[in-house]
């Protein structure tokens, strides 16, 4: 009597084993046919040519090409922008009702504090360069991963110039309508960076 309720027991086991792997695999397999990745082929991205080149995008499967090359371009002349230092650039990318969400102490608010920080960070790196790491599209949103290098050549909180090379990372979070940043969050790598201009001891 045992051994038959053994063997009721072990066959009642394999088909809820069976059956559970028939769940699971039906399961994977319509969540794999039903899940569009990001785009990550950009032939039909027209970028600027005259304007920082992100070396790697992803771009929402939900955008339309028009959609998605307006956001990446608004991207492109904000980030020349930091590039250059053409502040023309700020009107062309930048809501005249802009806000910096994560304004550093003593920046003035709005377009005027971007050319604020702009002009006075140049003073002390004149040659400071933007690379577009990464440029990741999603809706109104586009997060950016920077890389900023230059030469420390100019006095910086009263430090004295080392002439060595300046490089940090930054991340930015841009929400853009109509064509325009209309507010940014931004987060940098401030300890290196006053490591570097030596307003900061390194260790």
């Amino acid at each position: 009597m045992m051994s038959v309720q053994k063997r009721m027991i072990r066959s009642i086991v394999s088909i809820t084993i069976a059956l559970g792997t028939i769940i699971m695999v039906a399961a994977c397999t319509k969540t794999n046919a039903d899940y569009k990745p990001a785009k990550t082929a950009h032939a039909d991205i027209q970028l600027l040519k005259d304007l920082p080149q992100p070396k790697s995008m992803t771009i929402d499967s939900s955008l339309k090409s028009k959609e998605a090359t307006a956001m990446v371009q608004t991207s492109q002349r904000f980030y020349g922008f930091w590039n250059t230092g053409n502040e023309d650039l700020i009107s062309q990318a930048v809501a005249s009702s802009f806000f910096d969400n994560t304004l550093p102490k003593g920046r003035p608010q709005g377009p005027e504090g971007l050319a604020f920080a702009s002009r006075n960070f140049r003073k002390a790196v004149p040659d400071l360069q933007c690379t577009i790491e990464d440029l990741v599209v999603s809706g109104d949103k586009v997060t950016a991963r920077l890389s900023f290098t230059g030469t420390y050549k100019g006095e910086f909180m009263g430090k004295t110039p080392t002439g060595k090379p300046v490089q940090f990372f930054a991340i930015d979070i841009l929400h853009i309508k109509n064509g325009k940043v209309v507010e940014d969050w931004h987060l940098e790598d401030n300890l290196t960076l006053m490591q570097q201009l030596r307003v900061v001891p390194e260790n």
